[in-house]
């Protein structure tokens, strides 16, 4: 099943329980069955269940995280831009990359980029680690042809947007 064809067969029962989960993952199927039900729709805490398991297997939802409020103190983050050397297993150097940036607790996301960069990778800076990024350049050297370390601010970021972003 494909992304697309996996989202627009969405019921509106479905699409009401990831719009519960968005706003809390951890609402137990008790309380969303209950809360379907005051709006009219008729279901059990076990068929919210059930649903829930078949949005996991199929993909939609991927997983479940914690979207904190005031993430850091400071507002700085690091993103760093890789090129990567050509090889056969340009998609095995990015799952090596992606994989050690998301050891970091400062990890923020990993993206693979069309153009002149492979991938981007932003990190919190979180003052008592400057340059967190570099360990990244340094590990994987021999396999980056050039990168770019930026400072960027990120302010006001719609976090319901960006919480949905991690589910698709």
């Amino acid at each position: 099943m494909s992304e697309d064809s996996g989202w627009s067969g969405l019921d509106e029962v479905d699409q009401k329980v990831i719009a519960i989960l968005n706003k809390n993952a951890r609402t137990p199927s008790k309380e969303i069955a209950a809360e379907l039900r005051n709006s009219g729709v008729d279901v059990s805490d076990r068929t919210i269940r059930k649903r829930i398991e078949r949005l996991e297997k199929s993909g939609i939802i991927k997983g479940y995280k914690a979207v904190l409020s005031g993430v850091s103190a400071t507002e700085g983050f690091e993103a760093l831009f890789l090129k990567l050397k050509i090889a056969r297993s340009l998609n095995t150097q990015a799952e090596a990359i992606r994989d050690f940036a998301n050891t970091f607790p400062n990890y923020l996301f990993v993206a693979t980029l069309d153009g002149d960069w492979n991938m981007l990778i932003v990190m919190r800076l979180d003052g008592t680690e400057k340059n967190p990024t570099s360990k990244i350049v340094e590990k994987f050297s021999d396999q980056i042809s050039d990168y770019r370390i930026s400072n960027i601010q990120m302010k006001d970021v719609n976090r319901l947007n960006m919480s949905l972003v991690l589910l698709s």
